[in-house]
């Protein structure tokens, strides 16, 4: 045999596990005759040595890898943590107000609430026709009666803005034929 077919063979003498093959007869023989395979052998065992002996060393601080959060999740946690508690409590006053059939209305007698485990008939209270008339013509009424102080309050500030503007229109004058 070749040394150099036989230093492809080297692992079965370093490694004695189980799957390697087992050192033959011919390598050993060839081993014991040849001393540059003795040294190089020996070089490679001395070598496997040293890299048992070596541990791994700790890292000079501790790793921390970070995990990525993401923008929106910090701010809708905050959030979410001073709403959670009142969304909750609205949700289940409305489940409240759903199964309990309630009915809210507002009409000319005021505001109504009224609840029942079975639901209630409709009544119709609505306006009449002259109620309507009249409730408009209120509105009218009152509406008129601000516009009315917002056109004078208006015609106040321009009576007094041309009275500032004519009082500078006359000074220009005076002091133009004075120059002249």
């Amino acid at each position: 045999m070749k040394c150099d077919e036989i230093k492809e063979r080297f692992v079965e003498l370093l490694y004695q596990e189980q799957g390697t093959p087992s050192a033959s007869p011919e390598l050993q023989a060839h081993i014991r005759s040849c001393p540059a395979c003795q040294r190089e052998l020996a070089g490679l065992k001395e070598l496997q040595a040293t890299l048992k002996l070596w541990g791994d060393e700790p890292p000079l601080r501790p790793t921390v890898i970070p995990r990525p959060e993401p923008a929106l999740g910090r701010i809708l946690f905050p959030f979410w943590r001073v709403v959670r508690y009142p969304a909750i409590a609205a949700l289940v006053t409305l489940a409240f107000l759903g199964l309990s059939n309630a009915q809210i209305r507002w009409n000319r007698d005021g505001f109504s609430f009224t609840t029942g485990l079975r639901p209630q008939a409709v009544q119709a209270s609505y306006y009449t026709k002259e109620e309507m008339k009249e409730i408009l013509e209120n509105v009218m009424n009152i509406s008129r009666q601000d516009n009315f102080q917002m056109m004078q309050y208006m015609l106040g500030t321009l009576d007094s803005a041309h009275a500032t503007e004519l009082r500078a229109i006359t000074r220009q004058i005076k002091e133009s034929r004075s120059r002249n």
